[in-house]
């Protein structure tokens, strides 16, 4: 692995770890081994550490926000995209914490930040309309809108509000996140009990994620400098 990946893999886990405000470009290069010089050679500073990260978060979520097929995904489907959501956002979830601050910080975050949160909204507004249209999700407009609400706060906070509250590890957080929501989606889905059954006891398992985990985009850094 290149020493730029290096420094931006051991970057995020520090920034999630302890939150960006505890760490310093110097911690992340004793972290590493290596001299401040030579990350100051990859990245001029924290801030230029902080945009590079939240630029490849962009491109991660730009390339799970497609609406290719959403409009037929089955209502067990459902559940499989919504935990690919939490965990592309539970990558990078240092971003979401104290967001307010972050903004303040590093001001060149903020749009890209934004357009990653309206383009969310969007998407889980579109597959609940395609489930309301073939008859998978029972709901009147006005519930749809809050349930959007709803699902996008899960996604997006629900780690934070772990992490004050609870002493979970990073893949019950996924799991916790992902109940959330479905507890509130599975009255609302056209299915016979047996069939919500059999959903809860595949969401209970946890097996399921393991072949759908989204990849790291850190790898897509090109070349040392």
């Amino acid at each position: 692995m290149k020493t730029a990946q290096r420094i931006l893999l051991t970057a995020l886990a520090m920034f999630n770890e302890h939150g960006e405000n505890s760490v310093t470009s110097v911690d992340i290069a004793i972290e590493l081994d290596i001299s401040p010089g030579n990350l100051y050679y990859h990245f001029k500073g924290k801030e230029s550490i902080v945009v590079a990260l939240m630029k490849m978060h962009e491109q991660q979520m730009q390339a799970l926000l497609t609406r290719d097929k959403l409009d037929t995904l089955r209502a067990e489907d459902i559940m499989y995209y919504l935990y690919l959501l939490v965990d592309s956002i539970h990558v990078f979830h240092f971003l979401y914490k104290s967001p307010a601050d972050l903004a303040e910080k590093y001001p060149q975050i903020v749009k890209r930040r934004q357009h990653i949160l309206a383009n969310l909204k969007r998407q889980i507004t579109f597959l609940f309309e395609s489930l309301v249209k073939q008859k998978v999700l029972i709901a009147t407009d006005a519930d749809r809108v809050l349930l959007v609400e709803l699902i996008l706060l899960i996604i997006t906070q629900s780690c934070q509000f772990d992490e004050l509250n609870s002493h979970m590890d990073d893949e019950t957080q996924r799991f916790h996140a992902l109940s959330l929501m479905m507890v509130s989606i599975l009255p609302r889905l056209a299915m016979n009990e047996e069939e919500k059954a059999k959903l809860v006891a595949i969401l209970n398992s946890h097996e399921f994620a393991n072949n759908i985990k989204s990849e790291s985009p850190l790898y897509a850094v090109n070349g040392d400098k």
